[in-house]
């Protein structure tokens, strides 16, 4: 009998979890001296264009916030976000090619608004997750560059609640 239970229980358990996934969801460019917001965009499968930064090696970046916390059904704008690339000698590197990618429990965010205006976010559940933002220019040595944002949406799940009888 117990050989039974504990294997369903598992499988109930298991059920209620979000599944984690790794998506790559938005294209963009890292700041130049004035810029006033993140250039970023729907992800299109190709990645950003490498065409003008042909060249460009990127051996570190800087981003700003790397802690991004949320309630939820809060909205957050990449734009916010403060990234800026650095190459040979420390150089800043204006317009290096970025992709951007989640990993986190697959209903963490929802992205209605993003698909909409290419860069907003929306807190959807409570958890944590990770925005990745990778460098698409090859660095002067070894494996191009990521970094991540840890993103923490704050609440409760609703626990589904038996009926009174009174």
């Amino acid at each position: 009998m117990f050989r039974l239970f504990l294997p369903t229980l598992l499988l109930l358990a298991n059920s209620t979890m979000a599944e984690i996934i790794t998506a790559t969801f938005g294209q963009a460019y890292s700041y130049r001296e004035n810029d006033t917001a993140f250039d970023v965009a729907v992800y299109q499968g190709s990645g950003p264009a490498v065409g003008a930064s042909l060249g460009i090696r990127v051996n570190r970046l800087e981003i700003e916030p790397v802690l991004i916390e949320l309630e939820m059904d809060e909205a957050f704008s990449l734009r916010d976000l403060s990234v800026r690339a650095f190459g040979r000698d420390n150089g800043l590197v204006e317009r290096a090619p970025l992709t951007v990618e989640l990993e986190a429990p697959d209903d963490l965010i929802a992205f209605d608004l993003f698909d909409t205006d290419g860069h907003t976010l929306l807190a959807d559940q409570p958890g944590i997750g990770r925005l990745w933002i990778n460098s698409v220019a090859p660095p002067v040595r070894g494996e191009a560059f990521s970094l991540p944002i840890v993103i923490v949406v704050k609440g409760q799940r609703a626990i589904p609640q038996p009926p009174f009888l009174y």
